[in-house]
């Protein structure tokens, strides 16, 4: 059963195309940067789970592995940030929001533009913002971040805010299922848009059909 990030997140993408801010960005699609990403989350999670159930029989150099575990979740989790800053590029009609966007805008200031756009209400906004991180985010990719006894502390602004290993493992299995909403939603939203497409679409399938009965004839023959 989907948990409330997954959800959340499909609520969000179904309501930016039900709104028309949907469109496909090519120049910023790459599939083989997906594919990989997803082999990625794949041997991480299972390699980082094997080492978390570990670590209380590490004695001498306990410390030493929980620092370790708290950097590599910071990556992985933050990892994931860079990815949906990715996808919302990709999806996000820069003609209908203010500003439009580039290589350069952050996932916070998509965050931004996106929810002002839709005219959601400020609850809405910092929950949103508070769903897709985009504090721990900013501070990562300014290097607003200390690890120090067994958590990070993020100070992105003035206000400092730490993340014990149990918080920042929530964290993670948080972003891992709002990825995996994002790629379901995407999967879904995978269909002709208009009479051309499937025009298209039915042209190559009867191709695939005649090509296939052709193999068929070819081997009776």
């Amino acid at each position: 059963m989907a948990d409330s990030n997954y959800q959340a997140v499909l609520v969000i993408l179904n309501d930016i195309e039900a709104n028309g801010l949907y469109k496909f960005n090519k120049e910023y699609h790459d599939e083989e940067f997906f594919i990989n990403f997803i082999e990625f989350e794949k041997s991480f999670t299972n390699s980082f789970e094997k080492v978390i159930q570990k670590i209380d029989a590490f004695e001498t150099e306990k410390d030493e592995i929980v620092f370790f575990a708290v950097y590599s979740l910071m990556l992985y989790v933050n990892s994931h940030l860079q990815v949906f800053e990715k996808f919302l590029k990709i999806i996000i009609n820069s003609a209908m929001i203010k500003g439009s966007f580039d290589e350069d805008t952050s996932l916070s200031q998509m965050i931004r533009k996106i929810c002002n756009k839709m005219q959601y209400t400020e609850k809405l906004k910092n929950s949103i913002r508070g769903l897709f991180l985009v504090d721990f985010r900013d501070a990562i990719a300014h290097q607003k971040y200390i690890i120090k006894d067994g958590a990070i502390t993020i100070y992105p602004k003035d206000q400092r805010e730490q993340i014990t290993l149990n918080e920042l493992y929530d964290d993670a299995l948080q972003v891992r299922s709002m990825f995996h909403a994002m790629l379901d939603w995407a999967d879904a939203t995978e269909k002709p848009k208009t009479k051309k497409a499937i025009l298209d679409n039915t042209i190559n399938d009867l191709i695939h059909q005649v090509n296939t009965l052709d193999k068929k004839l070819d081997r009776l023959s």
